[in-house]
């Protein structure tokens, strides 16, 4: 029979393990536009990291716990925002859903465009900001089990791993084109003057921000145009039900391990790198030393490859072992990383990396 051939419409009586009521096609439509929208949400979870090494170079008077506390905001936030998206899918459904996510992520861009251009903004006003762009990984909660039901369990592991890669592809994109639209003049940005900085240089940091209104926009157009809800239904007490679970508790420490020090490590490598070997470092002065947000792009860049890859490998061989590689992994890497955070020169740095 056909893809789908007996499936309604509406989708009433999707059921992703029955050929007959299961279109692939629209399951991987869906993956596709709630990828997207992930792209762009992880964009805007990371864009505080690619913004704060550059903000004293504005004007900003933000010591260095001040712009760590900004790079970490959107992490404590997202974690928080997780806990409450994880009870949407079923409730909104995933058009409502991925639709109206994206439109959330429109707050913290417009914000940060504005509050970049002037070095007055208070700093509570700019930890708010902070805390808005963890909308952008919060949702994620909510995005993998909504993509999870249009998907068979054979092939769950190989779509929410490329959904979770690609998507998190969005942290590195923000790093990658933060430093080269900070030092160009957008067309459609003309009316606002770059600032000139004490070296001469010219930086348009709202650059950052404004790229992402346009991609912003095209996903909430995408997901109102083109997703569609699957029938599934699940009360609170139900969803509460998974706090008594050990599992629950033993696969949060195991996230907290890996995806945690993974973003936490992300967001602050581009104002470790500046304060352990770069301008704001005890080598200030020194030629040829590494600017961070050069190098923010590569953590995130390596794991949405690795996530793409794991998903097919735990498929066929069960996460638990592909989870114990890459705790070893982690530790051997972060043990031999600290052995350079304090360097005695700035020639260490490549050890470091």
């Amino acid at each position: 029979m056909a893809d789908g051939a007996a499936l309604k419409r509406d989708l009433s009586n999707w059921n992703p393990e029955d050929a007959e009521t299961w279109s692939s096609r629209r399951a991987w439509l869906t993956l596709s536009v709630t990828t997207y929208s992930m792209i762009i949400g992880f964009c805007v979870w990371f864009l505080v990291p690619a913004i704060a090494p550059k903000l004293n170079a504005l004007g900003f008077s933000l010591t260095r716990s001040q712009l760590y506390w900004l790079a970490a905001t959107p992490g404590l936030s997202a974690g928080l925002l997780r806990l409450v998206y994880m009870f949407l899918p079923p409730i909104l459904g995933t058009r409502k859903l991925v639709g109206l996510s994206s439109v959330l992520f429109l707050i913290p861009i417009v914000g940060w465009f504005f509050a970049v251009q002037d070095n007055k903004t208070p700093y509570w006003m700019l930890l708010l900001l902070a805390f808005a762009c963890g909308i952008g990984s919060g949702s994620f909660s909510g995005y993998m089990p909504s993509t999870g039901y249009f998907f068979p369990r054979r092939l769950a592991g190989t779509a929410l791993g490329v959904q979770a890669g690609i998507g998190n592809l969005g942290m590195s994109l923000v790093q990658l084109f933060a430093p080269w639209v900070i030092g160009i003049a957008l067309p459609f940005a003309a009316f606002i003057p770059p600032v000139v900085t004490a070296d001469g240089r010219a930086l348009a940091l709202p650059n950052v921000p404004l790229v992402l209104v346009p991609w912003a926009i095209v996903a909430v157009i995408l997901a109102f145009a083109f997703l569609k809800d699957v029938p599934v239904k699940a009360n609170l007490r139900q969803q509460i039900d998974i706090f008594g679970n050990k599992n629950t508790w033993f696969l949060t420490a195991i996230y907290l391990m890996t995806f945690g020090a993974f973003a936490g490590f992300s967001a602050h490598l581009p104002l470790l790198i500046d304060n352990t070997f770069g301008k704001t470092s005890e080598f200030a002065g020194a030629a040829g030393l590494p600017d961070g947000m050069a190098y923010g792009f590569l953590g995130p860049l390596i794991a949405s490859l690795v996530r793409v890859a794991w998903g097919p490998l735990c498929d066929r061989f069960g996460g638990g072992v592909w989870t114990f590689v890459s705790g070893v992994g982690m530790t051997i890497s972060l043990g031999i990383a600290a052995m350079f955070l304090t360097p005695d020169s700035p020639g260490e740095f490549d050890g470091f990396m």
